[in-house]
């Protein structure tokens, strides 16, 4: 994972998208078992969100997510999965979204400032679901643009 987040702040290109996940990848190897490993990255708001993924014949695994602030490429969060963890794009942004509130929850602590966490869990949450899912809902608009069951 450490190899994607170089290229990244080298400006490097990622080598393509994954289809499965959505994730722009910036490493991947084939390991002798089957597996397509890949490390491929989410930026949102000045977040990197770099989540490990092994994809095999029949499911795609999670093998975990590091959490980065973009501009000083400071480690927030790693988040560990167990074993066979089936990789879905909801069940990422939750893991995501929950290891983002707690880190903004220890952090404010030990430094003394106070912070409204409903509203922070709603933008959290927001700012997710538009890095996770909004190219598929601009996808499926356009689609059914295309076939006439939208007419704008």
């Amino acid at each position: 994972m450490e190899k994607a987040l170089s290229k990244i702040s080298k400006a490097v290109l990622p080598s393509g998208i994954s289809e499965t996940t959505g994730l722009a990848v910036y490493e991947s190897f084939l390991a002798p078992s089957g597996f397509h490993y890949m490390a491929g990255v989410r930026e949102i708001n000045d977040l990197l969100i770099v989540e490990q993924v092994a994809e095999g014949t029949a499911c795609t695994l999670l093998c975990g997510i590091l959490l980065y602030h973009k501009q000083s490429k400071q480690l927030l969060k790693e988040i560990k999965v167990e074993r066979n963890f089936h990789y879905s794009r909801e069940k990422t942004m939750q893991l995501v979204a929950r290891s983002l509130m707690i880190v903004l929850k220890e952090a404010t602590v030990k430094e003394g400032v106070h912070f409204n966490a409903v509203s922070a869990q709603r933008f959290i949450d927001e700012m997710l679901d538009r890095c996770y899912f909004e190219k598929s809902r601009q996808t499926i608009i356009a689609w059914a643009q295309s076939i006439g069951i939208i007419n704008n």
